[in-house]
C-alpha cells in the first residue's frame, strides 16, 4: 500500500505547505501555484543554473523529499490513496510554471503518474520513479516464478536520482506482441547505470540489465496495456511543460525587443519583427489552447484515449520548436549564447518534442485513427 501522507502545515501566502483538509478548488490551487513560483525562484532558479551551464541541470538531492513534505507530490494522487485529487487542468498550470523556469526535476512525471491507480504503491515514501522512452531487450519468465529482464534502455526520463525505473517491454504472447510495463529497482543485482545528459543538460542515466529481476505491473483486470497509458501520460506532461517553455521563450524575446535599441529606436518598432512576433504569438496561443483541451480530456476520461494528445505532441515538434528557432533568429547573436535563457528553452523543447513519441510517430497515430473512423 501507499505510504501514509505526512501531516502538513496549513497553506497560506507565506508558506509552501498544503493542509490535509484543503479542497483543490481553483482558489486554493492558485495559492499552490503562487507558492511554487516563489519556491522556484529561491531554489535553483534558471538564472543560477545557466551561470554554471557546464554543470548541466541537476536535481538537488533533497528536492523530492521537500516536495513530499509540502504535499506537492500528492496533488494528483486520488483522494482514496491519501492525495489531493487535483484536476489535470490545475496540474497543467503548475507544469507550465515549471517549464517556464526549465526546472531540472521531473515534476511532470510525478504529477501525471500520480493519478494512475496501479502506480499508487510506487508514488509514496522514498521511491522515485523514472520512465524509459524505449527498451531493447527481452523479458523472461523463469521456472522459479521470477521475471527477469535483460537488454538496454535509452536515456531514462527523470533518472538522475531515481530509485526505480518503469520499462515498456514488448512481450510475445499467443502469436502476438503485447506491450507490458515492468518495474525494476535500480539498486538490484544485474542493473548497470551509465550517467548521461539529455540535450538540454538535464542529468539522467541509461540502463543495461543482465538477468535483473523485475515486476510486471499489468494485471489480468487491465483492459488496456498499462504501458500505453503511462507513456501517453508522460507525453501529455511534456506537452504541458513545453507550453510553459514556449511561453517563457516568447515573453523573454518580446521583452528583449522592447529594450534593445537600434538607430535610436527599439527593435520592437520594426514592422518586419512585429509581423514575425505576431505569427509566433499565434503559434503560442494554439499551443496553450491544445494544452488546455488535453487537460480537459484527461479529466473527462482518465484512462484515455485522448484524441488531442497526438495533435498537441506533434505540434510541439512541428510548430513550437520551429517558432522557438525563429525567436532565436530575431534575438540575434545573444540568442546563440549559453549564458542566455533562450537557447536552454530551445533545447528543452527538443526533448519535449522527441521523448515518448516524436512528431512523425504522433502524426501516424492521427492517420490510423482517421482511417479507422472512416471504415
Amino acid at each position: 500500500m501507499r505510504a501514509p501522507m505526512k501531516s502538513r502545515k496549513p497553506l497560506s501566502p507565506n508558506r509552501y505547505w498544503i493542509c490535509e483538509a484543503d479542497v483543490m478548488d481553483n482558489e486554493s490551487f492558485m495559492l499552490v501555484v503562487d507558492n511554487a513560483r516563489r519556491w522556484f525562484a529561491q531554489h535553483q532558479p534558471l538564472a543560477d543554473r545557466i551561470a554554471r551551464f557546464h554543470d548541466g541541470h541537476a536535481e538537488a538531492g533533497d528536492t523530492r523529499s521537500t516536495w513530499t513534505d509540502m504535499g506537492w507530490t500528492a496533488l494528483s494522487v486520488p483522494e482514496a490513496e491519501g492525495g489531493f485529487d487535483a484536476s489535470m487542468a490545475q496540474c497543467f498550470q503548475l507544469l507550465r510554471l515549471a517549464g517556464s523556469d526549465a526546472r531540472p526535476e521531473p515534476l511532470d512525471l510525478i504529477l501525471m503518474l500520480g493519478a494512475v491507480p496501479a502506480l499508487a504503491p510506487y508514488m509514496g515514501g522514498n521511491m522515485r520513479l523514472a520512465l524509459a522512452d524505449r527498451w531493447f531487450g527481452q523479458l523472461e519468465f523463469t521456472d522459479a516464478a521470477q521475471t527477469v529482464l535483460h537488454g538496454s534502455s535509452g536515456a531514462l526520463y527523470g533518472g538522475h536520482l531515481a530509485t526505480h525505473a518503469l520499462l515498456p517491454v514488448v512481450v510475445k504472447a499467443q502469436g502476438a506482441c503485447v506491450l507490458k510495463l515492468a518495474c525494476v529497482a535500480l539498486d538490484s543485482p544485474g542493473v548497470l547505470r551509465e550517467a548521461v545528459r539529455l540535450i538540454d543538460g538535464r542529468h539522467t542515466v541509461r540502463l543495461r540489465l543482465q538477468q535483473a529481476a523485475v515486476q510486471v505491473l499489468d494485471s489480468e483486470e487491465t483492459t488496456a496495456p498499462l504501458a500505453d497509458q503511462v507513456l501517453d501520460r508522460a507525453a501529455a506532461g511534456l506537452v504541458a511543460d513545453a507550453s510553459g517553455v514556449f511561453k517563457g521563450a516568447f515573453e523573454l524575446t518580446l521583452d528583449y525587443l522592447k529594450q534593445r535599441r537600434q538607430f535610436g529606436r527599439p527593435l520592437s518598432d520594426q514592422q518586419a519583427l512585429q509581423h514575425r512576433m505576431a505569427d509566433i504569438f499565434c503559434d503560442l496561443q494554439q499551443m496553450l489552447a491544445l494544452s488546455e483541451r488535453l487537460a480537459a480530456e484527461i479529466d473527462a476520461q482518465p484512462a484515455g484515449p485522448w484524441t488531442t494528445l497526438p495533435i498537441a505532441k506533434s505540434f510541439v515538434g512541428r510548430r513550437a520548436l520551429r517558432a522557438a528557432g525563429q525567436l532565436i533568429q530575431v534575438s540575434g547573436g545573444i540568442g546563440m549564447t549559453e549564458e542566455y535563457r533562450l537557447g536552454h528553452y530551445y533545447k528543452r523543447l527538443h526533448v519535449a518534442a522527441t521523448l515518448f513519441g516524436d512528431a512523425e510517430h504522433q502524426l501516424r497515430r492521427i492517420a490510423v485513427r482517421e482511417t479507422l473512423f472512416a471504415a
